[in-house]
C-alpha cells in the first residue's frame, strides 16, 4: 500500500479549507497555495465534492468549502475519496480470490487472518486521525 501524491495532496487541499473553515475559497487560490497545479486542484475537488467533503459555490465569489465541520473529517474519508478503499491484498477483496485456494475458500489460510487483522488496523490508524490534527 502506499499513499498516492494525489492523496496527499488532497489531504493538504483539505487542510487548507479546514483553516478557512466557513470561508468560500476559489480553486486557484487554493492551487497556488498548496502548491498544485490548478488543474489538478480540481480534479481532486471534484473527487471530494462527490465524497461530500467538500462542497462548490458557483458565481463570481464563488470556490469551494467543506461540507461537514473539520473534526468530522478524517483521514481515511479523504483516502477513500480519491484512491477507494484500502486493500492491501487481493485475498480481502469482496471476491475473497485466493490463488492457492481455487474455491475462494480462504477461511483455513493463516496468511489471509494475519493480513485481514493487518488491513483492520491500518484502516482504524486513518479513521482516528481527523484533517483538525493538522491545524
Amino acid at each position: 500500500m502506499r499513499i498516492t501524491q494525489e492523496t496527499d495532496y488532497a489531504f493538504r487541499i483539505v487542510r487548507y479549507l479546514a483553516e478557512n473553515e466557513g470561508n468560500v475559497i476559489g480553486a486557484p487560490q487554493i492551487a497556488e497555495n498548496e502548491g498544485v497545479t490548478k488543474r489538478f486542484t480540481l480534479r481532486i475537488l471534484r473527487k471530494l465534492n462527490l465524497a461530500g467533503i467538500t462542497d462548490a459555490k458557483r458565481g463570481s465569489k464563488g470556490g469551494y468549502y467543506l461540507k461537514k465541520p473539520k473534526e468530522d473529517i478524517t483521514l481515511y474519508d479523504i483516502l477513500i475519496a480519491i484512491d477507494g478503499p484500502i486493500i492491501i491484498n487481493r485475498c480481502l477483496q469482496k471476491d475473497s480470490f485466493c490463488s492457492k485456494n481455487k474455491s475462494g475458500n480462504v477461511g483455513n489460510c493463516k496468511f489471509h487472518g494475519t493480513l485481514a487483522k493487518i488491513q483492520s488496523n491500518i484502516i482504524k490508524m486513518f479513521e482516528n486521525e481527523t484533517i483538525d490534527n493538522f491545524i
